[in-house]
């Protein structure tokens, strides 16, 4: 990923290899009986995670088989990498057949099915499938797929120099959140006192075990560590009026690195009857943010009296 392109601004994150070892999903799909862990596979996906049982006969495109993948950018500024063995001759005879024609994205030899950004919502990709736009441009080899609305996303998810890997903010945040099988990084839409926060769920190594969140917050202003420390605790309550000790064993508080450059840290211990990607959600509603920044006006999470 490219550190000046929009992956900088939002990354999401998703591994299906470790539910296949799981027995979570098998090749054809996810499996019922593990259905507690079922609303982790698709982040990463995005929409084609959505579309991801009609996907193979309509374009060819094998989700559930997939390695990982990765959403990245804020909308209209998007794309999705999926890494993984692909069939990408099958992949480009479909989609030529849907109307794709060749276009050189990121110096790669790929498909346009329309113009960058268009939304054509009486299509068959976007009537049968739910895809309005995301297959607008494509580039795939039989081991990466990269598409997105338009060309410039897509080609900053196939690479780039230098690489977000590379930038100290979220290599900070990659170490504070350890070994996720699903994550979120994300940038503030504007500036805060927060540089930078990632969620994510930590691996779980059989399907029996507990599900266990993080989040991180890199600071770059004062107040956060109090405010951050002092209302994400059990005693919050969530906006559905859902107090967090209905759904959490247990948070505990550290940081990751020393001085400046440290990342605050929370690691929720989930319920059994919990929900396993309960930080993803609370980041979705804006609940999570508001616990970040001191500076953010509304406060949707209040403590309760003990």
């Amino acid at each position: 990923m490219s550190a000046g392109g929009p992956a900088a601004e939002y990354l999401e994150y998703g591994e299906m290899t470790h539910w296949r070892e799981l027995g979570v999903v098998t090749a054809s799909g996810p499996e019922k009986k593990e259905e507690r862990w079922l609303p982790a596979i698709g982040f990463g996906f995005g929409a084609l995670g959505s579309s991801a049982r009609l996907l193979p006969e309509k374009t060819g495109i094998d989700v559930f088989g997939a390695v990982r993948a990765v959403s990245l950018g804020n909308p209209p500024n998007t794309a999705i990498r999926i890494d993984g063995k692909q069939d990408a001759a099958a992949i480009r005879t479909k989609l030529t057949a849907l109307g794709a024609k060749p276009r050189t994205i990121g110096g790669q030899q790929g498909l346009t099915l329309a113009a960058d950004g268009a939304i054509a919502p009486d299509s068959a990709l976007s009537s049968e499938l739910g895809l309005l736009n995301q297959l607008n441009q494509v580039v795939v080899t039989d081991s990466v797929l990269v598409s997105g609305a338009s060309a410039d996303p897509v080609a900053s998810a196939l690479g780039g120099s230098p690489s977000l890997a590379a930038d100290p903010d979220h290599a900070a945040i990659a170490e504070c959140l350890g070994d996720v099988v699903a994550a979120a990084v994300t940038a503030p839409p504007a500036p805060t006192a927060v540089a930078l926060y990632g969620v994510g769920l930590r691996r779980p190594a059989a399907t029996t075990d507990q599900a266990v969140n993080v989040v991180c917050v890199l600071p770059r202003g004062t107040g956060v560590k109090e405010t951050f420390t002092g209302k994400l605790t059990t005693k919050a309550v969530t906006q559905s009026g859902t107090p967090l000790s209905d759904l959490v064993e247990d948070i505990t508080h550290d940081e990751v690195g020393s001085g400046d450059g440290a990342v605050l840290r929370a690691t929720l211990k989930i319920k059994q009857d919990g929900p396993v990607t309960l930080v993803l959600k609370m980041l979705y509603t804006g609940e999570l943010p508001r616990l970040f920044d001191p500076s953010t006006p509304l406060d949707p999470l209040d403590l309760v009296d003990d």
